[in-house]
């Protein structure tokens, strides 16, 4: 299959969107340090792209290079120097040998974070990509400035997507999973917002080759923000663990964060959630359904 998209970060849920693009009948090209963790039909090139890109095959777009391209980096810390390693010096390193080889893609789709947006008290308040809370911790104001950077530094004629997961879980990620079994959850009040991996991963697929025009901001997140007590106590449940640490002395204490991510706009392109709520999701994982990638 002719390569015609290339793959910058090939993680867990850069392995997911790769795997899903391929299914489309997508040739995809993936960018890891270590390509022999890139399952196939992925096709893995080792490389680290604070030093830029490597060689790369040819790619069936103009120039020769690939008409999607997809940046879904991770940064390995939670430091700010790490962050701005990853987010802002490893994405220019890119966008600068994108433009250098005379690349044009069709599309190109850079994997943010809601941690880029700020934790602003909104009561019951829904937030969507309009809302104008600035990133009020360094690493998302890293983030922030990322999304710009990448936006600004595409080639002319290169519809750019910005895309914001809210909190991630899925196979493999189930620190929450075990908070529960041990009873032990901090800030049971705070409103949480969550996405299914495979859902995030299949929003990324959606925006980048649905034939309607895509705005350049999206929140992937799930149709049922909810105060961690809440998803708690459902896991409780089905775990077959006491809930009482998590039912009991609701209210009181006042939650450190209540805003609730509305998918309005992702849901208006007409994607459809596997896992619309974590019921489904953590069902799902629970029945040990789905893998990790490596």
């Amino acid at each position: 299959m002719t390569a015609d998209t290339l793959l910058i970060g090939a993680g867990d849920l850069g392995t997911e969107i790769g795997l899903r693009l391929a299914a489309a009948g997508r040739g995809v090209v993936a960018v890891r340090r270590r390509a022999a963790l890139v399952p196939a039909p992925l096709v893995g090139v080792a490389g680290d792209v604070s030093d830029g890109l490597p060689d790369l095959p040819a790619f069936d777009g103009a120039g020769d290079g690939p008409r999607l391209l997809v940046i879904c980096l991770t940064a390995g810390g939670r430091s700010e120097e790490r962050y701005r390693a990853t987010f802002l010096d490893g994405v220019d390193a890119v966008l600068r040998d994108v433009a250098a080889r005379g690349w044009a893609p069709e599309r190109a789709l850079f994997v943010s974070s809601t941690g880029a947006m700020g934790h602003a008290q909104n009561g019951d308040a829904w937030v969507d990509e309009t809302s104008s809370d600035a990133a009020d911790t360094p690493t998302g104001r890293v983030l922030a400035e990322a999304e710009q950077n990448f936006l600004a530094g595409l080639p002319v004629g290169t519809r750019g997507i910005v895309v914001r997961p809210s909190g991630l879980y899925g196979p493999g990620r189930e620190w929450f999973i075990d908070q529960v079994r041990a009873g032990n959850l901090a800030d049971p009040d705070r409103m949480t917002n969550r996405i299914h991996r495979d859902d995030a991963a299949a929003a990324v697929v959606h925006l980048l080759t649905v034939s309607s025009e895509a705005d350049e901001l999206y929140l992937l997140t799930d149709d049922a923000p909810a105060p961690a007590r809440e998803v708690a106590t459902f896991l409780a449940r089905e775990l077959g663990v006491d809930t009482e640490p998590f039912t009991g002395h609701e209210g009181a204490a006042r939650p450190s964060a209540t805003r609730r991510l509305s998918n309005a706009r992702l849901r208006g392109t007409g994607f459809t959630l596997t896992y619309p709520t974590f019921r489904e999701g953590y069902a799902s994982i629970l029945a040990g359904e789905g893998e990790r990638h490596p």
